[in-house]
């Protein structure tokens, strides 16, 4: 890109191309595209959406391993407001505000120019100009690269060396609740300027769907049958590990069904509850005590379910 060409973009109206799109599929049929992807969000679907048709940045927020990178970038395809759709930024807590509005190279500049084609090399909040801004784990940046996305969404500008550029796009991002590890409270002003979209757990019946279609896609053409009895013990488990406090990542149970599934079929025997409990394990980081815990509540999800 040419920083002469960056200096002279236009305003887009992002909310418009957004009612626009909601208008031309309608909600129902968003949903139901969604819903190929991800099961039980059909409520979460429409926050976002009616946040987006206004011009509010939107927000998931939620325990790892619900769905939500994915869910952002699935409504993002279907909007499909730009070309690419969306672009996707990995916050980290050492990410700074140049990473997010790129940096003018004086090396190059002083050899080749000012609009050498490498002489601005646009980060993210440029390149999102006119589409879909995913920015997962958003509550991982720190407070200098936070104002830095303040500024692009308040006026919708971002400032390079004294140069002003356009930046126009819709901010569908994700968080971590905030009593994880790594993770920054937003200032007042930005999250003011938000609107937050709870992703909670599935309920048991739902979330044992879930599980056994997620399960399936995962073991492929193996052509192994999953006990639909071991789902519905991994949801109850699920359900009891969150209140208990240990919330569980639906990705995880999901991949432990499958494991537990593959690993039985390689030895031509049906998975058993031990193969469930070996795989849960294995396919989420506990700590020593919260293994512990975490068998514990395994058992009496059995237990329950038996």
């Amino acid at each position: 890109m040419r920083l002469s060409e960056l200096l002279q973009r236009r305003a887009v109206d992002i909310p418009k191309l957004v009612r626009d799109r909601v208008r031309q599929l309608g909600v129902e049929e968003i949903r139901s595209r969604v819903s190929r992807v991800l099961r039980g969000l059909d409520d979460v679907v429409l926050d976002v959406l009616s946040g987006l048709m206004i011009g509010r940045p939107v927000v998931l927020v939620g325990t790892v391993g619900l769905g939500k990178t994915t869910l952002a970038e699935t409504i993002a395809e279907i909007l499909a407001l730009g070309e690419p759709p969306y672009v996707t930024v990995a916050c980290h807590s050492h990410m700074t505000a140049v990473d997010l509005t790129g940096d003018i190279d004086i090396a190059v500049v002083l050899q080749a120019g000012f609009d050498h084609p490498l002489s601005y090399i646009p980060g993210p909040l440029v390149l999102a100009h006119g589409t879909v801004l995913i920015m997962d784990e958003l509550n991982r940046l720190n407070p200098y690269a936070q104002a830095a996305l303040l500024q692009a969404i308040q006026e919708h500008y971002i400032y390079v060396r004294g140069y002003r550029i356009r930046a126009d796009f819709a901010l569908i991002g994700t968080a971590n609740p905030s009593e994880y590890e790594g993770v920054y409270d937003l200032s007042e002003a930005l999250a003011d300027r938000l609107k937050f979209v709870e992703v909670k757990t599935p309920d048991v019946d739902l979330l044992k769907s879930i599980l056994l279609w997620k399960a399936k896609e995962a073991v492929g053409d193996l052509g192994a049958e999953i006990p639909p009895k071991l789902a519905e013990i991994l949801a109850k488990f699920a359900q009891a590990a969150e209140k208990a406090g240990y919330p569980q990542s639906v990705r995880s149970l999901s991949y432990a069904l499958a494991d537990a599934t593959a690993q039985a079929w390689a030895q031509r025997r049906d998975p058993t509850l031990r193969d469930l409990k070996r795989a849960l394990l294995a396919n989420t980081p506990y700590g020593p005590e919260d293994k512990k815990a975490v068998v514990e509540l395994f058992d009496r999800a059995i237990h329950g379910a038996g």
